[in-house]
């Protein structure tokens, strides 16, 4: 009994290294794919995006590319994930948590540093910009993905701004919090298409930042 389990140990740690190394091939794989789609879909938008197009960018079979995700609107879904994930910072607190356990000042410094890193990103803005400008369509597969991202933020933007007027640090404008939070959210993406298309001319990030300390009553650093 003790000879056959010396016997077959190598094997199953070869069979565990084959799978170790599958895994990473498939994960590295997917994440061409999924940075191919990226340009695709800034570039030429949803509609005018092809899986055979994507897959020939990437390198890989059609059906390589059918196994990982599926269809166009899964791999859809997948990109806007894998922006979110590279490109909002970790220190964005969840709306739950406005205002009480995070500090105004928190917050207006997460969403600056969001702001300079989409900077460092120029396409993936524009990825952002089209499938916008697009999902005005009811029937748009990101139309969901998006209204729930902006309204994600809009929430936590409206939780500081209701704290802030409670606590008497701005005063009362006419609007509501959520409608104030949803200027702001509104203002930030169109600073960021028109810096796309007239780079250098203006400072999103400065610009985002002077915003949010007005909105929020908080005094220059």
């Amino acid at each position: 009994m003790h000879c056959r389990s010396a016997r077959y140990a190598p094997a199953v740690a070869s069979d565990t290294d084959a799978v170790a190394v599958g895994y990473a091939k498939g994960r590295a794989t997917k994440d061409t794919i999924v940075a191919r789609a990226a340009e695709s879909f800034a570039q030429r938008g949803f509609h005018g995006t092809t899986l055979r197009g994507i897959a020939r960018e990437a390198g890989v079979d059609h059906s390589t590319l059918v196994h990982h995700f599926g269809d166009k609107t899964a791999l859809l879904l997948a990109v806007l994930d894998w922006y979110d994930r590279m490109h909002l910072t970790e220190e964005l607190p969840d709306a739950s948590e406005m205002p009480a356990s995070v500090p105004v000042t928190q917050l207006v410094d997460g969403l600056v540093a969001t702001a300079r890193r989409n900077r460092e990103a120029p396409g993936l803005v524009q990825l952002l910009s089209t499938l916008s400008a697009e999902a005005g369509e009811a029937d748009h597969p990101a139309r969901p993905f998006l209204q729930q991202r902006q309204h994600q933020l809009r929430d936590i933007l409206a939780g500081a701004i209701r704290a802030q007027r409670v606590a008497g640090a701005v005063d009362e404008d006419g609007t509501t919090p959520e409608q104030a939070a949803a200027v702001v959210v509104a203002s930030w993406e169109g600073l960021q298409v028109y810096d796309a298309l007239h780079p250098d001319e203006i400072d999103v990030p400065a610009l985002l930042e002077r915003e949010l300390r007005r909105v929020l009553g908080v005094a220059a650093s």
